[in-house]
C-alpha cells in the first residue's frame, strides 16, 4: 500500500496540533470554568489542528485516485514559515506577553505574504493593520470577555 500525501499531510498537522498543545499548557494561568483563561482559544485551535489532521488523514485513506502534482516549493516555504511564526508566537506569548509579540506577528506575515504575492502593499498601511489587530483582539478580550491575555514572564 502506497502511503498518500493526504495521509502524511493529516499526520503532520496531528502532530503540531499536540506539539500547540503542549507548548500552551506552559501558560501559568489555570483553566478552570469559571475562567477559561488565556489557554482556550489557542487550545481551541490546536485541538482543531488535530480534529483536522484526523479527517485530513481518513479521507486520504479512503481516496482510490492517485495523487495529483505535490505542492511547490514556494508553497511548502509559505507553509512552514507560518508553522513556525505561529511556534515562535506561542513562546513569544510565554516570555514577551500578548501586547508585544503580536503586532510583530502580524506585521511580519502580512508583510512576507504581501511579498510573496507581490503586492503593493505601503509599509505603514502594514503597521496600522498591524496595531489594529492586536488591539481589536485585546479589546475583545479583556474589556467585552474579562479575560486575561499573556503578560509574559519577563513582566509578572
Amino acid at each position: 500500500m502506497k502511503v498518500k500525501r493526504d495521509q502524511i499531510t493529516g499526520l503532520v498537522l496531528v502532530v503540531l496540533g499536540i506539539i500547540f498543545f503542549v507548548l500552551i499548557s506552559q501558560f501559568n494561568k489555570p483553566l478552570t470554568a469559571e475562567y477559561p483563561g488565556p489557554k482556550l482559544m489557542p487550545g481551541i485551535a490546536a485541538l482543531g489542528l488535530v480534529i483536522c489532521g484526523l479527517g485530513v488523514f481518513f479521507n486520504g485513506c479512503r481516496q482510490k485516485e492517485p495523487d495529483k502534482a505535490i505542492m511547490s516549493k514556494a508553497g511548502l516555504l509559505r507553509m512552514l514559515v507560518s508553522f513556525a511564526a505561529l511556534w515562535l508566537y506561542i513562546l513569544g506569548l510565554k516570555y514577551l506577553g500578548f501586547l508585544i509579540v503580536t503586532p510583530f506577528l502580524v506585521y511580519g506575515l502580512t508583510t512576507y505574504f504581501a511579498v510573496q504575492s507581490k503586492a503593493q502593499t505601503k509599509l505603514w498601511v502594514r503597521i496600522v493593520f498591524a496595531i489594529g489587530v492586536t488591539l481589536v483582539i485585546w479589546f475583545m478580550y479583556v474589556q467585552l470577555f474579562d479575560m486575561e491575555l499573556p503578560i509574559g514572564e519577563l513582566f509578572e
